[in-house]
């Protein structure tokens, strides 16, 4: 065979690379000779021991890119797939789906786009933080008129600002919560935050419906009317029945 250049040899496509069989030479430093490499191996040693180096603050550099060029593949296709003895336990499709097969965990905030379904359970183990809605889930209303007038919230969560209206002593008003984040079977829960005397009201939900509740409030005491606005506090839980 002719002394070639490696330049002047003829191309092999990425499609026709026989991972497994198709050789590299590589210089084995510990035996001073040169010896043969599969790609398949070359690129698992290099994969599984890879080291970078970022020391310029101007350049964006990338840890991992890879950038396919889809022009024809399988719609179940991997952007990632890992395995372990042939058990996938990492994937992520060339749509953007991730699947893990262990636990995942997570240090630090994180925000999640679009609806997220648990098989399993969701539990907090936080002391202080808890499992509930963040800032814009909720929102305000004021209710106008009096204490039976119907208000409109299409939040999950929220605070009423109810009229004050007088409330005759030991004697209960309802209203109605139009709210279109209310399911037929969803809980919602309710109490008072603020502006009203203490321990003289008693406030519940009589009602859930789809697209509403109904909320009593009720003056305990037995010698006072009072003329407060009240402030309740709500929160919607979404619940199924099957």
């Amino acid at each position: 065979m002719a002394t070639k250049k490696i330049s002047q040899l003829t191309s092999l496509a990425q499609i026709d690379v026989a991972v497994t069989n198709d050789v590299l030479p590589i210089v084995d430093l510990s035996a001073t000779e040169t010896k043969k490499i599969s790609v398949q191996a070359l690129a698992g040693a290099g994969v599984s021991d890879m080291v970078a180096v970022w020391n310029n603050v101007a350049t964006t550099f990338n840890g991992i890119k890879l950038d396919v060029n889809d022009t024809s593949s399988a719609a179940g296709s991997f952007l990632i797939n890992l395995l372990v003895g042939g058990a996938a336990r990492f994937q992520v499709t060339k749509a953007g789906n991730g699947s893990f097969a262990g636990t995942l965990s997570v240090t630090g905030t994180s925000t999640l786009t679009g609806a997220v379904t648990f098989k399993g359970s969701a539990r907090s183990d936080s002391a202080t933080a808890g499992v509930g809605y963040a800032t814009g889930a909720g929102g305000t209303v004021t209710q106008l008129t009096s204490k039976a007038t119907g208000v409109t919230l299409d939040k999950v969560c929220g605070e009423i600002v109810m009229n004050n209206a007088t409330l005759n002593r030991e004697t209960a008003v309802s209203f109605t919560l139009t709210n279109s984040a209310i399911a037929l079977n969803d809980v919602v829960i309710v109490n008072i935050k603020s502006g009203a005397t203490v321990n003289a009201y008693n406030v519940a939900v009589t009602a859930v419906a789809a697209g509403s509740c109904r909320i009593q409030l009720h003056n305990l005491l037995g010698g006072s009317d009072l003329s407060e606005a009240v402030v309740l506090s709500f929160a919607v839980i979404k619940a199924v029945a099957a």
